[in-house]
């Protein structure tokens, strides 16, 4: 799924739900652990998404299959809610520049508002014409699977919303920055330039700064996200006029920080 290929059947919900049956279980029999998860799903109707989900499971190093047997290998902390498996899984997910999910997200994030104009992620022609040639994986592929698959796991990570009438990606890593800051070695308190700030968050977070070290231009997820944080005072963004680097926010003419930004300061981020 991860490191693999990207399959619809693994969405998030379908993977806590299948590590908590192992959390619970300890160490559990392969076809008992496949027997309960899908004597559950079946009573909802749905089909058989077992090998899936358990494959992601595995990538995510949260359960380990030897002899046989399911063991549990994570901290239940992790799966203790929606929130705490989220933050588990961006810690996780990003370490490999080279698999086809990281380029993905990455493809999604360095698209700024360009997408807007192909409508619905879900229809387009266009989206996967884009994604191919980016990441090699056929464009049939890309618009009856990948994308689909994506998308619940953009909304899941919160790098952004996916719009559902329209079904169109709006662009807003707030819930993501705020895991990579907490993930990272970021003090509360301390001013940081930018490239510092950058280079103390989580090494997940580089899935959102291709190529801004050296432009200075921080995308427009990215840009939201950062905006957002200022807003509820959970950090605080400067442009101190003596600094040697200004970096540039996705500009927006609404806010405050219309596009400089040098410095900032963390506040409270949880």
């Amino acid at each position: 799924m991860f490191y693999k290929d990207i399959k619809t059947e693994a969405i998030p919900e379908r993977v806590l739900e299948m590590t908590r049956i192992a959390a619970e279980k300890k160490s559990i029999d392969r076809s008992e652990l496949k027997d309960i998860f899908i004597q559950e799903k079946l009573s909802k109707g749905v089909t058989d998404y077992f090998g899936p989900v358990f494959e992601a499971a595995q990538e995510l190093e949260i359960i380990q299959f030897k002899d046989n047997q399911v063991v549990f290998s994570g901290e239940k902390n992790d799966i203790k809610s929606f929130n705490t498996f989220r933050r588990y899984c961006n810690s996780r997910l990003f370490d490999d520049e080279n698999s086809q999910f990281y380029q993905i997200i990455s493809c999604f994030l360095d698209a700024n508002d360009d997408w807007f104009q192909y409508g619905s992620i879900s229809t387009s022609d266009e989206i996967p014409r884009i994604l191919n040639k980016k990441t090699g994986i056929p464009t049939m592929k890309l618009k009856k699977d990948v994308v689909l698959a994506i998308r619940f796991w953009l909304n899941f990570l919160g790098f952004g919303y996916i719009q559902e009438s329209a079904k169109i990606f709006l662009p807003n890593m707030y819930t993501a920055l705020k895991d990579f800051i907490v993930l990272g070695n970021i003090e509360s308190g301390k001013e940081y330039s930018m490239r510092e700030f950058f280079d103390n968050l989580h090494r997940g977070s580089s899935v959102a700064l291709n190529g801004s070290r050296e432009s200075l231009r921080i995308n427009l997820a990215l840009s939201n996200a950062l905006r957002l944080l200022h807003d509820n005072s959970e950090i605080q963004l400067q442009n101190n006029l003596d600094s040697a680097e200004v970096w540039h926010l996705f500009k927006n003419e609404e806010h405050v920080f219309t596009s400089e930004v040098t410095h900032i300061i963390v506040r409270e981020v949880k």
